[in-house]
């Protein structure tokens, strides 16, 4: 590969892993930052991108943060990357406290480009609630534990409102 082709390769690379988008917060962050579990998900999303997972959840991150569009529309795309993201960390076998580590503050970063409707990670959530998950196929559907989440919860920025429940594995 040339030396033009292979720079060319490597911007984007930058840009699928949103290496241009993301502040140095995350980029440089160091062990004991907080955002520091964002910069390592972040590296291994940029490491795994060529398995079809890692390229898809990629591919939605991409989307979320470069399109514009309407809240309720950016919010569909939100949830849907969530569902990526929860699927790639199955596969790739990021364990319950890394997740738990991870996704609130992906969400937070999500609910930059979210005006009236938020993303919140249910990791921290162990026992089933109807009020606020959603049982993925596959479920115990009598079971109350959660065995993993599958995506965020959405919700209305103003008075707190469940918009879309998270789906969970129980």
């Amino acid at each position: 590969m040339s030396g033009a082709a292979e720079a060319q390769r490597h911007d984007v690379l930058v840009k699928i892993v949103l290496g241009d988008l993301l502040d140095d917060g995350i980029l440089g962050a160091r062990p004991g930052d907080k955002s520091f579990p964002l910069r390592v998900f972040f590296g291994e999303l940029g490491s795994q991108v060529g398995t079809p997972r890692a390229f898809a959840l990629a591919c939605g991150l991409n989307f979320f943060f470069r399109s514009e569009m309407e809240d309720e529309d950016k919010l569909t795309i939100g949830y849907e990357v969530s569902r990526a993201y929860y699927a790639y960390a199955a596969e790739a076998g990021i364990d319950r406290a890394t997740l738990g580590e991870i996704s609130p503050l992906l969400a937070t970063l999500m609910n930059t480009e979210l005006g009236r409707v938020s993303l919140a990670s249910a990791d921290h959530l162990a026992t089933f609630d109807s009020t606020l998950h959603e049982r993925e196929p596959g479920s115990d559907p009598h079971g109350a534990r959660i065995v993993r989440p599958a995506s965020f919860l959405a919700k209305v920025t103003a008075n707190d409102r469940v918009r879309k429940k998270a789906r969970v594995l129980t």
